[in-house]
């Protein structure tokens, strides 16, 4: 364990000094030997330790053993810390790259990241776990979860085709064009990048380029069921799925696009964006209110409003929801919201509307 201690500051040093870099051979000459299970050189490891030692038996004789048995404490942690950080920029690089976050159970809280709403699972921590009487648990769900992440690398390097994943009932912003490509987007009404990466896709004319189509994905709270991270975004996804169902005839953008915009791009009369009053001043009743009052502004007739109510609260719309979350979860297997499929390629988070002209 010396040895490799040994090699691991005499190599760093040695990209400073010259005189060091002889030492630093000698070390990984002896490290070698310990990788492979071989005896290691003994004169290197003597003379090494000679020397350490030798200052403290010029002044203190009496402390040469307890220095000796530090040094072999220093090395062995020396070398478990360098083994744990190697281990840990392993997971991190391949982390980035098959999830594009340092921190996939929180996409958002990685500086290295782009601008998301995360999807966040609850993850235990190791001392957490230790105070339950299961420490081994946190290295097992590590395992676990780094055979899944090399097992999602192709994921990283396919091509995407936006058609496989289209949902039940889809709706595009203009009418369906057979010349253009598809484009699909997941996004959350109440997610405030998916508004940032909408008005980038109206920025960039992206909508009149693609056939553009979507799938509403409420984010569910870590650890709670059935609680979403934002409150409101369930009770808007059925309504918006019961529009698809019931489609206003005459329209150049469907009803449920149209409610999506609003949410997206409009203010109330105090200049507070809807988004904002759905993710904090609006209960669900008061949600349903406003959402009823727009759909009477687009057109629908008092009875047509009541039976989208009734759909939206009903099973076929449960079960729509429940298979585009499978969309989005098995098929898509994305962690960042919002994403966005199109010429072959899959963005997570917000694209800059540079990079959509």
């Amino acid at each position: 364990m010396f040895c490799i201690a040994a090699f691991i500051v005499l190599a760093v040093i040695s990209i400073f000094s010259v005189k060091y870099r002889k030492l630093a051979s000698k070390a990984w000459s002896c490290t070698l030997h310990r990788v492979t299970f071989r005896p290691c050189d003994t004169s290197f490891k003597e003379e090494t330790k000679s020397k350490l030692l030798s200052h403290v038996a010029n002044k203190t004789p009496r402390l040469v053993k307890f220095a000796d048995i530090m040094i072999e404490i220093a090395s062995f942690i020396l070398v478990t810390l360098t083994v744990w950080s190697l281990l840990v920029a392993i997971e991190s690089g391949l982390n980035i790259f098959v999830w594009g976050t340092c921190t996939p159970n929180n996409a958002s809280s990685c500086s290295l990241t782009s601008e998301t709403c995360s999807i966040e699972t609850e993850q235990k921590g190791f001392w957490q776990l230790t105070t339950e009487g299961k420490p081994w648990q946190w290295f097992i769900n590590k395992g676990n979860f780094f055979v899944e992440t090399v097992a999602n690398i192709p994921m990283r390097l396919k091509t995407w085709d936006a058609t496989d994943y289209l949902p039940q009932n889809s709706t595009y912003y203009y009418q369906f064009d057979k010349s253009k490509k598809t484009a699909i987007e997941i996004t959350d009404p109440g997610c405030s990048v998916c508004k940032n990466l909408f008005n980038n896709i109206k920025s960039a004319d992206f909508e009149n380029k693609y056939n553009l189509t979507y799938i509403a994905y409420p984010i569910d709270k870590a650890g709670k069921s059935g609680q979403y991270k934002f409150k409101n975004s369930y009770t808007i996804t059925t309504y918006l799925e019961a529009l698809k169902i019931n489609p206003l005839t005459g329209l150049k953008t469907p009803a449920d696009w149209l409610i999506l915009e609003k949410i997206f791009t409009g203010n109330d009369s105090d200049g507070v964006s809807y988004q904002i009053k759905f993710n904090s001043f609006l209960d669900k009743d008061e949600t349903i209110a406003l959402l009823k009052n727009w759909m009477k502004e687009i057109g629908y007739s008092e009875d047509q409003i009541n039976k989208i109510a009734s759909d939206a609260q009903g099973d076929k719309v449960k079960k729509i929801i429940e298979n585009n979350k499978k969309i989005v979860q098995d098929e898509i297997n994305t962690i960042k919201i919002p994403t966005l499929i199109f010429d072959g390629q899959r963005r997570d988070g917000l694209v800059n509307a540079n990079d959509l002209k």
